[in-house]
């Protein structure tokens, strides 16, 4: 079973934070670099990027030989897309825009194989890293980290409800979108999102779910941890590594007038 343990869920049981990167386009290279960096999950984003699973078939593999945990967010609640996630390797699903507990139980329903749901069977990430179906299909429901995004207006009058279905794992505020459903589109940092952010962790955390979100800079997740958050994705590589490289390149030409 520990062959499958899933590192997100560990950490969170554990009473630890989890802390992971986002793959910013569709590179292996990139991936290995994320994952080489030390963090906990690696976040492929099929919602908003142009790619689609196939492009990213290899990356749950390059976490796996890591021990790094593959988040793939799919483009929506829709089975055939969690259940391709999952059968290329990955071993967390986020699902956008979740409006209701129905929902939010249809999301595990997904990416469980019975009797937990109904996922079909026929994963093939097993076949490159030679694993047999026997050890993995009986651990794959453990193994399986769900995350469900409250970003609507839907979704944020029934967070209490979310959070409270019975195999969800963190429950997710997206910045952005909960800027635009409360009214002030663009300006997360508006005093009434500001608000709705420094309560959900606790209110997530009432149905003993861990709350997550997203930020690019250092401050801004060091804050969200100070304010309860469990899960959080901390930017790119290649986004970090272009501040790195810019802030480097002004020292060397300092140093050189």
């Amino acid at each position: 079973m520990a062959r499958f343990e899933n590192r997100v869920k560990k950490r969170l049981a554990e009473g630890k934070t989890a802390w992971g990167a986002s793959l910013a386009d569709a590179s292996d290279l990139a991936a290995k670099f994320t994952v080489n960096a030390g963090v906990d999950f690696l976040w492929v984003d099929l919602e908003h990027r142009p790619y689609d699973v196939a492009e990213v078939r290899w990356v749950p593999i390059i976490c796996r030989h890591k021990g790094c945990d593959c988040l793939i967010r799919v483009a929506g609640l829709d089975p055939q897309l969690i259940k391709k996630s999952l059968d290329i390797g990955a071993n967390a699903i986020m699902v956008p825009q979740v409006n209701t507990a129905d929902e939010a139980r249809l999301a595990v329903q997904y990416a469980k194989y019975p009797p937990q749901g109904t996922r079909g069977i026929s994963p093939l990430w097993t076949f490159y890293m030679d694993v047999p179906w026997d050890d993995y299909l009986p651990a794959a429901n453990a193994e399986t980290c769900i995350v469900v995004q409250v970003e609507t207006p839907q979704g944020i009058a029934n967070l209490d409800e979310i959070a409270a279905v019975e195999g969800v794992d963190v429950v997710f505020a997206g910045p952005m979108d909960l800027s635009a459903s409360l009214g002030h589109i663009g300006k997360p940092g508006h005093p009434d999102v500001q608000r709705f952010l420094e309560e959900f962790p606790r209110r997530v955390a009432f149905h003993g779910k861990a709350a997550g979100i997203t930020f690019g800079d250092f401050d801004s997740c060091k804050r969200a941890h100070a304010q309860g958050y469990r899960f959080i994705n901390f930017g790119n590589i290649l986004s970090h590594g272009a501040t790195a490289l810019a802030a480097d390149l002004q020292r060397l030409k300092k140093a050189e007038d």
